[in-house]
């Protein structure tokens, strides 16, 4: 063993080994552990995503809310990636990669939709989100539910108030896909109905209120009683913007959907009638819910409880409730409310089984203005009604079969309609809180912001850090070659 040893290390000292066969066979090893090691590391990446995100923005990164939903997902998720000539949309291809590390149960399908256009057909958009190159497809087989996102769905817009535009400025690409993976592997989803056959607002008119809804895992659909529609898988009832009395057997209807456990939920604008509608009134006094006439002016007094010069642009106050505390204690507590109207606040009901209280009010200097009298005016005038309103009531009922019904009345219909709300204010998480409280089987706890779509600009504070790049690093450098210089000139 030791002289076959000795032969092989004597071999190796001779010029043409150490020259040439050496170091082919050396380079060889080299490049042969390095293929090695890099599908080692691919295959570790693959497997737990242990790749940092390093952009600006943090795009691919996910966050401890996303971590906890995928963790209850329990069936199998398919992601398709459409894409066309070879050509995918690699930055996003990244981030469902890491959906798939993080979560057993989502897989990631490549699909060249000139190879397979059968995809187009099987799964079908909208008439906002076509099924095309660059979009996702995110499918359920256990629930055979998907939702489509393309482009648009990754671009979060905000509002410029240079230019009163709204522009792109975020990226939502953790946001929808966390939210389309939960839609879909639900086994149950609670369901929103929207009254309609009165006047109310018209599904097109909700679609940013249902948009979000949706993408927060309950389902939205029309509910129209005096068509033959029922209430029976209905979790949540919206009647918004009613301007047609209800029916006496639509009150009934309702009247027992609230016994047997719904929630209703209501808008109301200072323009909606009162006095044609007695059992749309009947409704809401049942609960405690008493709409005045006119429309709310806060008081110039008041600072803080309006927008700006316009002091019929409401900024609400949030009063101190346990479902609100998490909006409260850490600042989310910004909505706005044009030209809103107002409902008497409750006081003491008499009745063990009814609970009522102020969600939003205005401050203690606010009147309410109608605006069919003469003068046509928003200014104060000597008749008008003032002091402290509210604006949103909260109300709910023990019935006599032990079920809790639940009613939520507000005072404008914009809040929540509105897309400059959503991108302005903290509707989203107001909503969040109130779905949480309304619809206790939703579990409506999303909460993924977006990341910004473009690298910050240089700002005036941060040219410190580019003194130290153009004049510390050829500094660096000249003072190397001085240290290896001036001994040679020293010689």
């Amino acid at each position: 063993m030791k002289s076959w040893l000795k032969t092989l290390l004597g071999r190796f000292r001779e010029p043409k080994w150490r020259h040439g066969k050496l170091s082919t066979l050396l380079t060889l090893g080299f490049v042969t552990v390095c293929v090695l090691l890099n599908i080692a590391v691919a295959s570790l990446e693959e497997e737990y995503g242990w790749t940092k995100d390093m952009s600006f923005n943090g795009y691919a990164t996910t966050g401890k809310e996303t971590e906890r939903l995928l963790a209850q997902v329990d069936t199998k998720v398919e992601l398709y990636l459409l894409y066309q000539n070879g050509d995918e949309d690699v930055q996003l291809l990244q981030v469902l990669k890491r959906y798939a590390s993080i979560c057993d149960h989502v897989e990631v399908i490549l699909t060249d939709i000139n190879k397979n256009p059968g995809i187009l057909t099987r799964f079908v958009g909208d008439e906002e989100t076509a099924v095309a190159a660059d979009s996702v497809v995110v499918y359920c087989p256990a629930t055979d539910r998907y939702q489509v996102l393309d482009y648009n769905d990754f671009l979060s817009l905000g509002y410029d108030i240079n230019t009163g535009t709204f522009v792109q400025d975020g990226l939502a690409y953790e946001k929808r896909l966390t939210e389309a993976i939960v839609y879909v592997s639900r086994e149950n989803l609670p369901t929103a109905g929207f009254l309609q056959g009165h006047g109310e607002l018209s599904m097109d008119a909700l679609a940013v209120l249902t948009g979000f809804m949706e993408g927060n895992s309950i389902q939205c659909t029309e509910v129209n009683l005096l068509a033959g529609d029922s209430l029976e898988n209905i979790d949540i009832l919206f009647i918004t913007g009613l301007q047609k009395d209800l029916t006496p057997a639509e009150l009934e209807e309702l009247n027992m959907f609230a016994q047997n456990g719904g929630s209703i939920f209501i808008t109301r604008d200072y323009t909606d009638p009162l006095e044609e509608t007695p059992n749309y009134l009947a409704l809401l006094r049942s609960y405690g819910v008493v709409p005045m006439d006119g429309v709310v002016v806060a008081g110039k007094e008041d600072a803080g409880s309006y927008y700006g010069d316009e002091p019929i642009w409401l900024l609400p106050y949030m009063n101190e409730m346990d479902m609100l505390l998490p909006l409260t204690l850490n600042g989310y507590d910004v909505l706005l409310m044009p030209a809103s109207s107002a409902f008497e606040t409750p006081g003491e009901t008499g009745d063990a089984s009814l609970s009522v209280g102020t969600v939003l009010r205005t401050g203690p200097n606010a009147y309410l203005r109608n605006l069919e009298d003469t003068t046509l005016s928003i200014e104060r005038q000597p008749d008008d009604p003032a002091g402290e309103f509210s604006l949103a009531i909260y109300a709910h009922r023990m019935h006599y079969n032990g079920n809790i019904s639940r009613l939520f009345a507000l005072g404008n219909s914009a809040t929540i309609t509105d897309e400059f709300m959503y991108q302005s204010t903290y509707v989203e998480e107001f909503l969040t809180v109130l779905f949480g409280e309304m619809i206790p089987q939703s579990n409506v706890s999303l909460n993924v912001m977006s990341k910004s779509a473009f690298h910050p600009a240089l700002m005036a504070g941060d040219h410190a850090f580019g003194v130290v790049v153009l004049v510390g690093l050829p500094l660096l450098v000249l003072i190397c070659a001085l240290w290896v210089l001036l001994p040679r000139y020293n010689r």
